[in-house]
């Protein structure tokens, strides 16, 4: 039996439509802080060299908590002090006329929040604080 293949075709201004086995998915890329950000159902992942095993886990959490464009905040569904299991979404973003959901990479306690609903946020840029692991 072969390995599925993917087949990524650009559509412009940071979309890709994303085909496996029929079906089909949008991502967007951005590139910031010298890699590249990838949003893919509902996951942010970067794409980059990190220099060490510590320093790459760092980013990865850093990503997954921060916009992977330029988007509006439409939710917020935490505040500090509240706890939240890996998985959970806690604020939910737009752009491009999509809903971009910030989940939690872990379980955790919420410490800050650093933006409010309504506020236009940048790519890279922390949305959220959680306790250390």
């Amino acid at each position: 039996m072969s390995e599925p293949t993917d087949t990524v075709t650009p559509l412009g201004a940071g979309r890709f439509l994303v085909s496996r086995d029929g079906r089909q998915r949008l991502a967007y890329a951005t590139q910031a802080a010298g890699a590249t950000w990838v949003f893919l159902d509902g996951e942010v992942i970067v794409i980059g060299a990190a220099p060490s095993a510590a320093r790459a886990a760092a980013v990865d959490e850093h990503a997954s908590l921060a916009a992977p464009m330029p988007a509006t905040v439409v939710a917020i569904a935490v505040q500090p002090g509240q706890k939240v299991a890996a998985g959970d979404v806690l604020i939910r973003l737009e752009a491009m006329k999509m809903e971009l959901p910030v989940r939690s990479p872990r379980d955790a306690t919420v410490v800050a929040v650093k933006c409010r609903e309504g506020e236009l946020v940048q790519p890279g840029v922390p949305l959220l604080e959680l306790d250390e692991a």
